[in-house]
């Protein structure tokens, strides 16, 4: 039986942190096991909330970098959670300037805390930023990927900032 633990211990456990901007998913066969999790099964909880269900197999499809799936579940969230996994989504798929709307619609998340104090470690640029701010990481984002440099060292940190934003998300996901 597939567990959300073992899953997600799959995903920590990729060789190399997932791209910025995936150009196809990365396991077919963990997309097909993410979505035929029961509810308690994806949220490990009893009778979870519809959010917590929608948002936490939203997160795990993404980080499995399949955006087509995860596009299909965040864009019916109309929480500020699933604009949060809608952003993600276009931002990764390279839809800039539509990622900014969605990341508009999400408001002061309560993961930007986090992410901007661990961020700092991995990105020491976003200290200048004094806050996470969403719409500059996708400007950055933007920068490395249309140049080509998603395995230079700024590249690598921003993959590495991505991959701690998706598992913030995820772990706040699994609390709605």
């Amino acid at each position: 039986m597939t567990t959300i633990a073992s899953i997600v211990q799959t995903l920590e456990d990729r060789k190399s942190l997932p791209p910025l901007c995936p150009e196809e998913t990365w396991k077919p066969e963990l997309s097909k096991e993410i979505n035929d999790l029961s509810e308690e099964e994806i949220t490990g909880k009893t009778a979870p909330s519809s959010l917590t269900i929608l948002a936490t197999r939203s997160g795990l499809l993404l980080w499995n970098d399949d955006l087509y799936a995860s596009h299909a579940i965040s864009q019916n969230i109309s929480e500020p959670i699933g604009s949060y996994w809608h952003g993600i989504m276009h931002r990764r798929e390279g839809d800039f300037g539509n990622s900014k709307y969605w990341f508009s619609k999400v408001g002061d998340s309560p993961i930007f805390e986090e992410l901007y104090e661990q961020g700092k470690k991995i990105y020491p640029k976003i200290k200048e930023w004094k806050q996470w701010n969403p719409s500059l990481f996708i400007d950055e984002v933007e920068e490395v990927t249309s140049k080509g440099e998603e395995d230079t060292q700024r590249g690598k940190q921003l993959r590495q900032l991505q991959a701690l934003e998706i598992s913030l998300l995820l772990q706040y996901s699994l609390h709605q």
